[in-house]
């Protein structure tokens, strides 16, 4: 029966986190009513509440204020009910191989997801055009500002890991195997992210943070990863320019995928195996 309760608890987090960003919209979007109340004439209240609404730099807000809200909760859950440890001993949970392999897979990663959206967008075209919508809608595809890059770069990356790998998975994992746990993080990850385009690739990228977590024994590295993501998808891709060759351009990326991944994923799970004959050298009797 403990299982079961575990199994279904999964799914709070999932459910809690998006009362928390219904919360923080009807929150801010209350102040920002009342201000423009206060100030604005009759007449031109209604068409002042409607330009506020679709502001970039009031949704940046509404995104900063929910993640930050998160993390604060999460943490806290994190902590408290899932054994996360926030000052992991260093030498015994880090290593420069891990550490640098996380860093080899990121372009595999943006590839990989890149590769997965193209084809989606060919079988169901209406999937993207959606997902090119809100992300207009959203401000994320404007000018790299502070607020979009503390967001996106750093503020999102950790309030999901706390969410997905660091709660969510830790009470799958009491119910089911390692296996089953991830796919259902994953699966509640993309999910998340309320539309078919993002849903599939983040379920994709769900599967590789739980992995990246579980086996390097700690959220950093899922965190690390995440962050690592976003800014390429956010700070590196837009500089890079595209091959004029289509073929050729399919052929680099599918190439640099391949190679990123498994460099990266075989450094990672080197610097596990080095970990570990660390510290069986550690406690051993001298």
């Amino acid at each position: 029966m403990r299982k079961v309760g575990y199994f279904f608890a999964s799914f709070l987090p999932f459910i809690f986190v998006l009362f928390i960003q219904l919360l923080a919209t009807v929150f801010l979007e209350g102040m920002a009513a009342l201000f423009l109340l206060w100030t604005e004439k009759d007449e031109f209240y209604f068409d002042a509440l409607m330009t506020m609404s679709s502001d970039l730099n009031f949704n940046y807000t509404l995104m900063i204020v929910y993640s930050l809200i998160s993390i604060m909760v999460f943490s806290l859950w994190y902590y408290r009910s899932c054994g996360g440890v926030f000052l992991p001993k260093f030498s015994k949970t880090f290593n420069g191989l891990q550490i640098f392999g996380v860093i080899v897979m990121v372009p595999g990663a943006q590839f990989a997801c890149s590769l997965l959206m193209g084809i989606i967008a060919a079988l169901i075209p209406s999937w993207m055009e959606q997902y090119e919508r809100l992300i207009e809608s959203s401000g994320l595809d404007s000018t790299l500002t502070v607020p979009l890059f503390l967001y996106a770069v750093l503020l999102g990356p950790i309030c999901e890991e706390l969410i997905f790998r660091g709660v969510t998975m830790r009470l799958a994992r009491q119910a089911l195997p390692f296996f089953l746990a991830n796919l259902l993080q994953a699966v509640l990850f993309g999910a998340f992210h309320l539309n078919w385009m993002q849903g599939c690739y983040a379920f994709a990228l769900g599967l590789l943070l739980g992995f990246v977590c579980e086996r390097g024994g700690s959220i950093y590295y899922s965190i690390l990863l995440h962050i690592l993501f976003n800014f390429w998808g956010t700070v590196i891709s837009p500089l890079l320019g595209e091959i004029d060759d289509e073929a050729l351009f399919l052929i680099v990326i599918f190439a640099g995928t391949i190679l990123s991944l498994a460099v990266g994923l075989t450094l990672f799970i080197l610097g596990i195996s080095r970990k570990k004959r660390r510290g069986t050298n550690e406690n051993s009797p001298q």
